[in-house]
């Protein structure tokens, strides 16, 4: 089975590829192995993708480079399912995953992907849904869509959720989270650097991060290593929002 995880940026591309590994027993592809590379997406500006295997299956992550190109990277990952021939060339399950950072999230992203599947659909936050195709030769097939806005229940991003799963479990680091997040939201009231929320989510997140992690100037040259540092797997919070994952 193929199955594909599309997300916005670096630091839900660094944790997913983490979680995945960790928790549900994927190992990153290496090209040196008698395997056919099974990533497709290169043309779209600003995407990267790592792909993973699991005994005979296969699972493409992809960053599309903000939340702007996921309704452009979903519809090639359509395209692709209805020009593959062979059933076991489709991804058979599709995961979107986006922030919940304003009102109107859930509703604008579900139109992006009603859109797109050109079918009238019942897409609902962390919940399966099918979908039904045709193919180039005129059959049909179906593949499965999970939508996870993240947060499920308040405004914010994949580090917001993050820092919570933390706080709710360990109070002593809710409070270096809360100094962490006073400090940000005080520390450039002109607002010349941190101009956009996103920003703001960010700079708390790793302001925790330096005071939590073994701080040395090489770990912060990539998320991914920064992300490593963290038992993710072992916040409930972080288990139970991200059970369906094991689907894949």
């Amino acid at each position: 089975m193929k199955s594909i995880i599309i997300c916005e940026g670096e630091t839900d591309f660094a944790f997913l590829q983490y979680f995945m590994i960790k928790v549900n027993g994927w190992c990153e592809f290496k090209k040196s192995e008698n395997r056919k590379n099974p990533s497709f997406i290169s043309s779209i500006n600003n995407s990267t993708s790592r792909d993973f295997v699991r005994d005979s299956d296969i699972l493409t992550i992809i960053s599309c480079g903000g939340c702007s190109n996921i309704k452009t990277v979903f519809a090639e990952v359509i395209r692709k399912n209805q020009n593959e021939i062979f059933d076991e060339e489709r991804y058979s399950k599709i995961v979107v995953l986006t922030d919940n950072d304003e009102d109107g999230v859930e509703e604008k992203i579900v139109s992006d992907l009603t859109s797109v599947s050109s079918t009238s659909l019942t897409i609902s936050n962390n919940a399966w849904t099918n979908l039904s195709f045709e193919d180039m030769t005129g059959n049909q097939f179906s593949s499965e869509l999970l939508l996870l806005i993240i947060p499920f229940d308040e405004h914010g991003a994949i580090e917001t959720f993050l820092l919570n799963a933390v706080s709710k479990q360990n109070p002593y680091d809710a409070e270096i989270i809360k100094k962490a997040k006073d400090f940000v939201g005080n520390a450039d009231p002109e607002k010349r650097y941190l101009t956009h929320r996103g920003f703001k989510t960010k700079a708390e997140l790793y302001a925790y991060f330096s005071i939590r992690i073994d701080y040395t100037p090489n770990q912060f040259k990539q998320r991914k290593e920064i992300m490593t540092k963290i038992p993710w797997e072992e916040y409930e919070n972080i288990q139970e929002s991200f059970k369906e994952l094991k689907k894949l």
